[in-house]
């Protein structure tokens, strides 16, 4: 009979523990966005540590975008689960893009499905709120003066709330997350065209007609539509002459 080989013990610090417990009480719904965990000093009694300990696992949970941290005494002081996930999950994105040198191919490729299923479902499930909401950016969009840096938070919010309108809470999560993690790429491609106001308004005319599918509940018009939007800009903007990533 032949023995099992030995597996190595993995060492885990002190720190992790505290920071596994906690995280198990938000997965388990003990704890949700909003509510304030207990005192450093209460921490450390209920778990047997040194506070040290509990002080260096909240300040990773900071990082994470898990927990915020107000300094202080009285009611709003403390630690509270934050609701900042979104922008801990699109920081970490960012990273693994770089570190695992995500190419643009695949970028464009993942970006167009994720939003023609969105766009998709926006056309079935989007609410008289929703087509008010998404014409009142399109609007925003056309302002004089409109800088591009502005242009570009006003598109970002444009498609995560196309894929708010999915009513699918992840899509809209994950949009967010993809947008963030291309932001400062974003804002290059923007800065480096010729004519940014010119280019802007073809898309503003695009998301236009994609607003008018989508209120017409035209479901695989909308997600023609988005898919052309998206892939055309990568093709004539940023592989066509150089400019940053869309």
């Amino acid at each position: 009979m032949t023995e099992a080989a030995w597996q190595p013990v993995r060492k885990v610090r002190t720190h992790e523990q505290v920071l596994a417990q906690i995280e198990r009480k938000i997965l388990d719904g003990e704890l949700r966005v909003g509510e304030r965990l207990p005192s450093e000093r209460e921490l450390a009694e209920a778990l047997g540590v040194s506070r040290a300990s509990i002080r260096e696992a909240l300040r990773a949970l900071e990082v994470m975008g898990i927990i915020e941290s107000h300094i202080g005494s009285g009611p709003e002081s403390g630690s509270f689960v934050s609701g900042r996930s979104n922008e801990a999950l699109g920081n970490l994105l960012r990273l693994h893009m770089a570190l695992a040198q995500i190419s643009l191919a695949d970028l464009v490729d993942i970006r167009c499905q994720l939003e023609q299923n969105n766009a998709r479902r926006a056309a079935v499930r989007r609410t008289d709120e929703d087509l008010r909401h998404l014409e009142s950016l399109i609007d925003s969009m056309r302002a004089p003066g409109l800088r591009y840096e502005d242009f570009n938070e006003l598109d970002t919010e444009f498609h995560v709330s196309v894929a708010r309108a999915s009513k699918n809470a992840l899509a809209s999560d994950l949009m967010q997350a993809l947008r963030d993690a291309v932001k400062h790429k974003m804002t290059a491609a923007f800065a480096s065209l010729p004519d940014w106001r010119a280019a802007t308004d073809k898309l503003i005319l695009e998301h236009d007609e994609l607003l008018r599918l989508i209120r017409e509940r035209d479901a695989d018009g909308a997600a023609s539509r988005i898919g052309d939007h998206i892939e055309g800009f990568y093709q004539h903007q940023v592989m066509g002459d150089g400019a940053g990533q869309r």
